[in-house]
């Protein structure tokens, strides 16, 4: 599977992978609002819950697709990011 179908996956089940990756952030009309990929509280980082199929923290500069998003967060190479989220979405190679 290429990263980009394993992220179009991901956001098909976006309002479920955002809370688990951010899992202190919240939900502010259409995106999850947290203060950056660490969790912490805040909104400069928001995840588009529809429309365009991006994030991005504003403080930071970064962005980019949901496997963007899950090496953010978990401080891990696409490799690691892609075993994580076929675990979470269930998908067994």
């Amino acid at each position: 599977m290429r990263p980009s179908e394993l992220s179009d996956l991901l956001w098909a089940q976006v309002d479920r992978v955002a809370p688990h990756l951010l899992p202190n952030g919240k939900k502010e009309g259409h995106e999850w609002v947290a203060g950056n990929v660490n969790g912490d509280k805040g909104n400069s980082l928001k995840v588009n819950l529809s429309g365009k199929k991006k994030w991005a923290d504003f403080a930071e500069g970064d962005g980019g697709d949901m496997l963007d998003l899950w090496m953010a967060c978990r401080g891990i190479n696409l490799h690691k990011a892609m075993q994580e989220a076929k675990a979470f979405l269930g998908i067994k190679d």
